[in-house]
């Protein structure tokens, strides 16, 4: 059937005007090209070339997916990593770690981080920190996107640090070591003098038994001083020899300050209420540290007013400061501890003082005197215990013994 020229007109006016909706459509479709391809090439730049390793492993630990920076990060190919578990590149020695950091992340949802050693290709391990997410794939299945991020830098810098700090503990010690041991020769070598001259005072008086017997009594108290130096310094080592049984703490707290209490400020507040507290301790030796402590808190008042107080409390572990005690490194065992306190409002320390006062023979008193708080550091860490101070230059002192409370109780209440 042949066509009207006015029908034919029509049709050929729309197969034009789809000719043009085509070209629209052909351009748009370009243009959605284009941009897709710069969305691609974005991709690449922020996926593929980020500053840190991106990789999306499943629940059991497979790599699904992986930047070029991760690939980069352990010296191979993505292709390599793709399809293989994580854990294969990671040192033998931090396996629990990785374990038990994809354990948390699955068992509570929560973002996990941890630092670990990943094994490069070319065998050498470099130190990671590894940050995950839990999430799930396009069906549904749990993963977890993680980012690694090399901080063998920062590794090395804190071992150098780490290994600097030791150096200048190490000249500390020498230094503390180099005047202890001037201390005790001048100490011996003045004893040895009194022991020496009282001999041969009594060698050129042998005619004469009195004068014999007074210059061998000189003698041998000499002797005794430097038999109970020897003593001293090793009770600082934290080598003294004690009967370790268990003692009422508050019971010999009391003993000892009804001893102390004639010579002390009037200002002393000597409160001891904790009953039931046991410790496994020497009891003389604890009296011996808190006889220290309260003579140097004593002191410390001088004659302006003030307080001196003694306080006994139990603590837990968990609760213990372990930064700030003395021996550095010490840590708590689990349960609870005593908490033997000595505090004053006298005169203070500065912090210079503060890290010499345990020192054997570092004194701020008269020459003879600097044994005293070296002794208490070396019963409490015979004792399995540990120090705290606290002070400030006005501002008075605080002194805490931490002591393992012991597992049985004294067989008497007396000590």
């Amino acid at each position: 059937m042949a066509l009207s020229p006015e029908k034919t007109r029509q049709m050929l006016h729309e197969l034009q005007v789809h000719q043009i909706e085509l070209e629209m459509q052909n351009e748009e479709l370009r243009a959605a090209q284009v941009e897709l391809d710069a969305s691609r090439a974005r991709y690449f730049h922020l996926y593929d070339l980020a500053p840190v390793g991106y990789l999306t492993a499943s629940e059991s630990g497979l790599i699904e997916e992986a930047n070029l920076t991760a690939a980069n990060l352990l010296g191979t190919t993505r292709g390599a990593l793709v399809g293989q578990p994580l854990s294969r590149f990671i040192l033998s020695q931090d396996q629990d770690i990785y374990y038990l950091h994809r354990k948390q992340l699955f068992a509570t949802d929560n973002p996990q981080e941890c630092e670990l050693r990943l094994v490069k290709s070319d065998g050498s391990a470099v130190w990671m920190r590894l940050s995950a997410i839990a999430a799930q794939d396009e069906h549904g299945e749990p993963v977890c996107r993680v980012t690694i991020s090399d901080i063998t830098d920062r590794k090395r810098a804190e071992e150098e640090l780490r290994h600097r700090e030791k150096q200048i503990e190490q000249l500390k010690r020498t230094e503390s070591l180099a005047r202890m041991a001037g201390a005790i020769a001048h100490y011996y070598n003045n004893l040895m003098t009194v022991v020496l001259g009282n001999l041969e005072l009594a060698a050129d008086e042998i005619s004469d038994p009195r004068l014999v017997a007074t210059s061998v009594t000189e003698a041998l108290k000499a002797s005794h001083q430097a038999a109970t130096l020897g003593r001293m310094m090793l009770t600082y080592l934290g080598q003294t020899i004690g009967k370790r049984e268990p003692v009422e703490l508050a019971a010999v707290c009391r003993e000892t300050l009804a001893k102390l209490s004639p010579g002390l400020s009037r200002n002393a507040q000597l409160e001891v209420p904790l009953e039931g507290l046991v410790v496994s301790a020497d009891a003389a030796q604890v009296k011996q540290v808190l006889s220290n402590l309260v003579s140097n808190a004593n002191e410390a008042l001088g004659e302006r007013p003030g307080d001196l107080t003694v306080t006994v409390a139990t603590i837990p572990a968990s609760a213990i400061p372990a930064a700030e005690m003395i021996p550095a490194g010490w840590n708590s065992k689990a349960g609870d501890y005593a908490c033997l306190s000595v505090a004053d409002t006298g005169c203070g320390m500065g912090p210079e003082a503060l890290e010499k006062i345990f020192e054997p023979f570092y004194s701020t008193k008269f020459t003879g005197r600097g044994l005293g708080l070296a002794m208490v550091l070396g019963i409490v860490k015979a004792h399995e215990g540990a120090i705290c101070v606290q002070s400030r230059p006005g501002a008075g002192a605080v002194f805490r013994i931490f002591l393992p409370l012991a597992a049985v109780q004294p067989p008497h209440r007396s000590v």
